[in-house]
């Protein structure tokens, strides 16, 4: 069965009302709108149009036809005001019975009058399509048929009105709308937009070709990405070379990797004068914490962690694993400009103790819900 994919509307569908959507949620691709009849506007013309920008409908004209003085003139010039461009079609509706039996000579002057502003169509029943026109001519011609014929498909058309008056409306709309099929797909079909000519200029990329490195003026193998303006050499007769870019672009897939590395077993202790047996040697574990510097703690004892190193620059507030720090120098969100800080954690929070290495004064806060409270410092209460 043939499903429509347009329909024709007029002031006699009153667009505050008319479901648009619901039309093109049942397949209806193309919106054939009456924009003027006789010597004057249609009333909803305007109102029509806008909607069917607005829910992305394509959209084309038809003027109804009375053959009255400077009627094409009129129609033409009121099209052109209401935005029908050159890529739209736009329809002569010859079936009033007040007109001549002319009728083709009336179309051919209104197809003349047009010229190259629309694309031009016809719109009539089937039976005095075939009484006043010829067929073969209408096509040579390049003229879009659109046909009326309710009963049966008419057996020369482009597009074909398959129903009229009690066709019933689409969604909330119960009044009637004209069905059409348009079987060439014209109505609906997407123009071709014109490809712009780039002004961005066109770079031929230079891949593993001999060269002198711009940097360096190493001779050897390399990459340019503008044209040869910068050549940078990888492969050399001394070895290859790296940049920061090459570190950056493997560091995502090494990153993983790296917490997982395990030192050997350390050989067992000596005895010393007055010491006890050494113990077994332990497996430490290096890894970098959220605070970005390199840590090491042995996998028996998560929970127990060597200090590391001396920080002499960076900011307290991100470090945020089970560690101790010896900061000397200019670290931010500590207490004093040296001391030792120790960081606990448990889930999502945080703790941590600073020990001032010129006062032994004791300070302590902690992060909750992502929110560091201020330094307090602990009052230490003698033994005796």
């Amino acid at each position: 069965m043939t499903m429509a994919n347009v329909i024709d509307i007029s002031e006699y569908q009153d667009p505050a009302k008319f479901d648009y959507q619901a039309a093109k949620s049942n397949g209806i691709k193309a919106v054939i709108i009456r924009l003027s009849v006789g010597n004057r506007r249609d009333n909803h013309a305007a109102e029509h149009i806008a909607n069917c920008k607005k829910y992305g409908l394509k959209w084309h004209g038809y003027h109804y036809w009375y053959n009255l003085s400077g009627e094409a003139a009129f129609a033409i010039s009121d099209a052109q005001s209401l935005g029908l461009t050159s890529s739209q079609y736009f329809f002569l509706d010859m079936e009033d019975k007040t007109l001549s039996s002319d009728w083709s000579a009336q179309f051919e002057s209104f197809r003349s009058a047009v010229g190259d502003k629309y694309k031009i169509g016809l719109y009539c029943s089937d039976s005095p399509y075939k009484s006043h026109f010829d067929n073969a001519k209408m096509v040579a011609e390049g003229v879009y048929r659109w046909i009326a014929a309710y009963s049966y498909e008419p057996a020369n058309y482009d597009t074909w009105q398959m129903s009229g008056e009690g066709s019933g409306g689409f969604g909330s709309y119960t009044g009637d709308v004209d069905r059409d099929y348009d079987k060439t797909g014209n109505l609906f079909k997407e123009e071709a937009q014109p490809i712009t000519p780039s002004t961005t200029p066109l770079y031929r990329q230079i891949i593993g070709e001999a060269g002198y490195d711009t940097d360096s003026g190493i001779y050897g193998l390399g990459r340019s990405c503008d044209n040869g303006k910068t050549f940078h050499v990888m492969d050399t007769v001394y070895g290859r070379i790296y940049r920061q870019q090459d570190g950056d672009s493997i560091w995502p897939f090494l990153k993983p990797k790296v917490g997982t590395i395990k030192g050997e077993k350390g050989d067992k202790g000596a005895d010393g004068t007055n010491g006890k047996d050494g113990k077994d040697g332990q497996t430490w574990q290096p890894y970098i914490a959220d605070d970005g510097y390199w840590h090491i703690k042995m996998i028996s004892d998560t929970a127990t962690q060597s200090i590391v190193g001396v920080l002499t620059s960076g900011d307290a507030d991100i470090l945020t694993v089970n560690d101790s720090y010896r900061v000397n120098g200019t670290i931010s969100n500590v207490p004093t400009a040296e001391g030792l800080l120790t960081v606990r954690t448990s889930g999502t929070e945080v703790w941590q103790t600073y020990i001032d290495s010129a006062t032994a004064d004791c300070y302590t806060r902690t992060r909750h819900n992502g929110t560091w409270s201020k330094w307090r410092w602990t009052t230490q209460w003698p033994n005796s």
